[in-house]
């Protein structure tokens, strides 16, 4: 039978059960000849994670909860330790605050732990390194992680999380680097998803002619590309001139309510034209409204009449001279229309993003800076639509360049990040054309006009000179926490708010 006798345990004392473990920062011996860093100030924004919180123990005489055995040795250990360093144990010290350090350009807390079983000291970075360098950074960051580990079994702190901190720090830098060296999606490649397998048994789609449509779009574009210098063979007009030409055309068009690929074709059409003719300053505006006039009878189910862009010109030409120029127009291009617009290209693109309304005008917005920025008059037609489908995922917070949409598109990302900048470099200028900043600017095209602008000028001053290859890791990265941010506040119960376009 056994004895209800209590057993007799040796006497607790208050002090005894309320002295915590203390935890003082080992400082990093110094490599390189690098001095150990000193704790700055705290950052602006970090990027909070949630600690694990150390359980307190009510220390009262005859309280009815008893402090295990293994609590106890821990904290006999750490006492003996720092006694034997010779400073005095304080209740409820803190660690030195390690907060104001970064890793990679990341704000974050790390916290660095000094105990008899292991010694962690992560070394932070200030700087935010390029994609190519970070592999390098986090290397060096994990080379700086010291554990000493002492011989015989020591006793463990017991985690109340999955991941620690420190662990959880390296994890997201590694994530952040592969990230920005994953590898390029190949066009040629066999990974891609076949979209068009689903149209099989639709007829109106004629998805069994959509590589060969594809193939003739690419040969034609090659015919129909004008002289990206011919202004210098112009003696009386400049690039200026031909912008307000266009803006003036775009204008018309709207007016009109024309389709977009009605004035693609117009500006491949004088560019074209003036390439192979020298036209005079008073004839410029004549010439504008006769290839609009061809372009529209091409394009358009219902073509406006020549007396519509005589009224629209307000006296500045006759029909007679506009049917004159449409003649000559013709006979100098020898009657081929072809153009492969970048819409052809668009929509194509379009069909691997998902059809997304928002990239899609963002994208078609992005793609008719080509017709007032004449940097991009030598950019083939599907090269222009595939930099513009790209750079809208980018402000949009989509980074990836998959390989369906590298199929569908053509070209690898590394091949759009030059387009894309000349793009961005027309954005970041104060407006020049008023017209057709305003006509993307209304609810009909969803603002993204606004929209483009507002976010490159809250990543970059106004008038700078934008180089994209070396500010694009941390656009991506900077996207990625934008949408792990969102996901979290889902996973919190809260909605995430959708990119207003």
């Amino acid at each position: 039978m056994a004895s209800r006798i209590p057993i007799r345990r040796g006497p607790r004392t208050v002090g005894a059960e309320n002295d915590q473990p203390t935890i003082r920062a080992k400082a990093a011996p110094a490599r390189n000849g690098l001095a150990p860093a000193k704790p700055k100030a705290a950052p602006t924004a970090p990027v909070a994670y949630t600690k694990p919180k150390a359980s307190t123990t009510t220390d009262a005489p005859g309280s009815a909860k008893r402090k295990r055995e293994a609590l106890r040795e821990v904290t006999d250990r750490n006492r003996a330790r720092v006694a034997a360093s010779g400073t005095a144990s304080t209740v409820g010290q803190k660690p030195p605050s390690t907060d104001g350090r970064k890793i990679l350009g990341l704000p974050k807390k790390s916290v660095s732990t000094s105990s008899s079983s292991a010694t962690r000291i992560i070394a932070k970075e200030n700087a935010k390194p390029p994609a190519v360098a970070a592999a390098k950074a986090l290397a060096t960051v994990v080379e700086r992680i010291e554990i000493d580990e002492e011989e015989g079994p020591s006793p463990k702190r017991q985690r109340t999380s999955s991941v620690g901190p420190d662990e959880a720090e390296v994890a997201r830098i590694a994530i952040d680097v592969e990230s920005d060296e994953e590898e390029e999606a190949d066009p040629d490649g066999d990974d891609w998803e076949d979209l068009d397998a689903a149209d099989a048994d639709d007829p109106v789609m004629a998805s069994e002619y959509v590589a060969e449509i594809q193939d003739y779009l690419r040969e034609i574009e090659k015919t129909t590309m004008p002289n990206a210098k011919y202004m210098s063979s112009q003696p009386e007009l400049n690039w200026t001139m031909r912008g307000l030409l266009i803006e003036w055309l775009i204008q018309v068009h709207t007016r009109f309510s024309l389709l977009p690929e009605t004035l693609f074709l117009c500006v491949n059409l004088i560019d074209r034209f003036l390439t192979a003719r020298t036209v005079s300053t008073n004839k410029v505006q004549l010439v504008g409204m006769a290839c609009l006039l061809i372009a529209a009878k091409y394009e358009e189910t219902v073509a406006p009449a020549i007396e519509n862009y005589v009224f629209i010109a307000d006296g500045a030409t006759t029909a007679d001279e506009m049917r004159t120029a449409e003649q000559h127009i013709l006979r100098s291009l020898e009657w081929d229309l072809r153009y492969p617009n970048p819409m052809h290209y668009l929509r194509r693109i379009s069909k691997a993003d998902g059809y997304s309304p928002n990239t899609r005008t963002l994208g078609k917005y992005l793609a008719e800076i080509s017709c007032v920025d004449h940097r991009l008059i030598g950019v083939p037609p599907s090269m222009l639509s595939a930099a513009a489908m790209w750079l809208a995922r980018l402000a949009l917070g989509q980074t990836a360049w998959t390989p369906t949409l590298a199929h569908y598109a053509g070209y690898r990302e590394s091949a759009l990040v030059p387009v894309a900048n000349v793009m961005l470099r027309y954005l970041v200028q104060p407006i020049k054309h008023e017209s057709f900043y305003k006509k993307y600017a209304g609810k009909r095209n969803m603002k993204v006009s606004v929209f483009m602008r507002q976010w490159v000028l809250g990543r970059w001053t106004e008038g700078a000179k934008i180089e994209l290859t070396a500010d694009l890791g941390a656009l991506k990265r900077e996207a990625r926490n934008t949408q792990a941010a969102a996901g979290q506040g889902a996973d919190d119960g809260d909605e995430p708010e959708a990119e207003a376009v």
